[in-house]
């Protein structure tokens, strides 16, 4: 049975109501540009943190410097958060320091800096312990009922100490972490993401390759978006001509991961110009046949806008139909005529209520709403998850779904959930699935799948023969809580194949991770 009000509304600040810190860290790069502020997204996560902590400079400097407190002074803590700075150590420092998690401000940091090509090269990687005892204590963590934790210590051993299983040894690991990834949520699915992710651009990269390949593969597979995303954090010319392949999958779910790796590998680098000339005829291909489709349009002329120019043009040039336009802001501009930067500038009025770290909210809010392009809106979505802000992002988030001031907020608030994976103690989807919009019912059956809330037997046979998209939602749901009654929609020969392969996937792969 469902549990009342997991969504509580708040009424929107005003900007001019809200104190300015004269320590803002932001990110001045044009919202549309070519470029993010990286450094300065890594300054707002240590500095939000610290701040939220309740702790000055000088204190964390005792609590976090090394010896006698040189090495990590006030003056160098203050300069690492002004300038982001990178430095794995430093981050490693923060979080011993401030009592977070482990990996909960590196993983999401790791993950930014690897997404765009021009990032801040580590000045100080973190090294887990080189000894020989603490890597078999890493391999016999994952060997039984691993966390997130456990999974980020495994990958750290195997790319960046001496230490590491041999290929034959590490493939089962890696397979049972890729099946993890796509069922995991809050931090447990952004470490076993960073595990996945930091293998594949270490010597085993060919090993993860592999298991997403295997993966995918699977009849019914139902979350392949992020072992893409993983495994084009190291593109090359097979894997572009794989994802290109990926385009016309019978399945529209493999076709967007599809599209979601070429959005990944042209914001991480390393594809030449001669590796895109194949993937022309592909793609224009894919955009003839996906015309009028609305699970495959989109985020087909979303992943086009997002191409180097040449092969925008060399695409266009052969398509026989129009492309929709990909969902966008009303304008680009910081400005208070553009409605939808003020809407996110509000909501993180909101939320900071007068504390450090609003401005750059309000870009990342932004970015999460309404930014077409994937790499944006997902690296934004794990600061925003890793920030104090989280909890209130989530419910402002909630409240925005339902009763944002048109359709393409609503619609980007909706979808950031599956970004987010902020956890849900308890839900109450009935508002959501009472919606006309069935974007925004969509969204109450993912944030059902997160919470763990089965759905009832007859409200789940209702949706696995609505449309496609509803049903992918709803066996989400239905496979995140482990719902028995996905045997009877597996063997049901009156449910179209796909519903009752997604139903065989689930119930082969297991439910809902937590930690």
């Amino acid at each position: 049975m469902f549990r009342q009000h997991w969504c509580v509304k708040r009424a929107p600040v005003s900007m001019a109501d809200v104190a300015r810190h004269s320590d803002e860290i932001d990110d001045p790069s044009p919202l549309a540009g070519a470029r993010i502020d990286v450094p300065a997204r890594i300054g707002w996560l240590l500095r939000t943190n610290r701040v939220a902590a309740g702790v000055p400079l000088r204190e964390f400097a005792a609590r976090a410097g090394s010896g006698d407190g040189s090495h990590l002074s006030p003056a160098t803590l203050s300069r690492v958060e002004t300038t982001g700075r990178r430095s794995g150590v430093v981050v490693a420092a923060y979080e011993q320091a401030l009592g977070l998690p482990y990996g909960h401000l590196r993983a999401p940091l790791d993950v930014l800096c690897r997404t765009f090509s021009y990032a801040p090269a580590d000045a100080e990687p973190f090294v887990p312990e080189p000894t020989l005892a603490a890597f078999s204590a890493a391999c016999d963590a994952v060997a039984g009922e691993p966390d997130g934790h456990d999974w980020l210590r495994f990958a750290e051993y195997h790319a960046l100490s001496p230490f590491g299983l041999p290929e034959t040894g590490v493939r089962p690991f890696v397979d049972r972490l890729a099946s993890e990834v796509g069922r995991a949520t809050g931090t447990a699915y952004q470490l076993r993401y960073e595990a996945l992710a930091k293998l594949r651009c270490s010597p085993y990269a060919d090993v993860v390759a592999a298991a997403v390949r295997r993966a995918v593969d699977v009849p019914g597979m139902q979350r392949p978006a992020d072992l893409l995303s993983a495994v084009t954090e190291r593109p090359g010319p097979e894997l572009a001509r794989w994802c290109g392949e990926l385009l016309s999958d019978p399945s529209w779910q493999v076709a967007r991961a599809g599209c979601l790796g070429i959005q990944n590998m042209r914001s991480v680098g390393g594809l030449r110009r001669t590796d895109w000339y194949p993937l022309v005829p592909v793609f224009a291909d894919a955009c003839d046949a996906a015309a009028g489709d609305p699970l495959r349009a989109p985020i087909l002329s979303a992943t086009l806008a997002c191409c180097p120019p040449e092969f925008r043009t060399s695409v266009q040039e052969r398509l026989r139909h129009p492309l929709v336009a990909p969902r966008r802001a009303a304008a680009w501009t910081r400005t208070r005529r553009n409605r939808h930067f003020t809407h996110a500038a509000t909501l993180a009025a909101g939320i900071s209520r007068a504390s450090a770290g609003e401005t750059m909210l309000a870009r990342l809010l932004f970015e999460v709403l309404y930014d077409f392009r994937a790499t944006h809106v997902v690296t934004s979505s794990f600061l925003l998850a890793a920030s104090p802000f989280a909890d209130a992002v989530r419910e402002q988030l909630c409240a925005t779904a339902l009763d944002g001031p048109d359709e393409t907020t609503r619609h980007g608030a909706a979808l950031a959930f599956a970004n987010l994976m902020v956890p849900f103690e308890r839900a109450d989807p009935a508002p959501w699935l009472a919606a006309e919009d069935p974007v925004v019912r969509g969204a109450g059956l993912t944030v059902c799948g997160f919470a763990g809330a089965p759905l009832p037997p007859a409200l789940l046979r209702t949706y696995v023969v609505a449309d496609d998209e509803l049903a992918r939602d709803a066996l989400f749901a239905a496979g995140m809580s482990g719902q028995p009654e996905l045997d009877e929609i597996a063997a049901d020969p009156a449910l179209p194949a796909a519903v009752r392969a997604g139903a065989r996937w689930w119930r082969a792969e297991g439910g809902r991770i937590v930690r």
